[in-house]
């Protein structure tokens, strides 16, 4: 799948285009405001699916640090916070973006 980089001027200007082809295609287009400002534009079952990949990742990280615990591998940790675990857990804390 190769995925197309566009402008913003050009990418408003062929929006209906994009969003057909992310609805119907499935095709991502990346969109760029400057070379390290850029966005993709996908359809929302897309989006949702990567979510629901997200989210089993997470949590297939902390099953396996909570089977680590068991088998002795890694001590039970007391933690201050709530970002302190997710940054032992190397996730981003809620509401951060990985």
């Amino acid at each position: 799948m190769t995925i197309e980089a566009l402008g913003i001027a050009e990418a408003r200007s062929q929006l209906g285009t994009l969003v057909s082809r992310a609805v119907h295609g499935h095709q991502p287009t990346t969109i760029r405001r400057s070379s390290s400002e850029r966005a993709v534009l996908v359809s929302e079952q897309d989006y949702q699916e990567l979510l629901r990949a997200h989210r089993e990742l997470e949590a297939g990280r902390v099953a396996e640090a909570i089977a680590a615990h068991e088998r002795g591998e890694r001590e039970m940790i007391t933690y201050d916070s709530k970002a302190a675990l997710y940054a032992d857990l190397d996730l981003p804390a809620p509401g951060e973006r990985s």
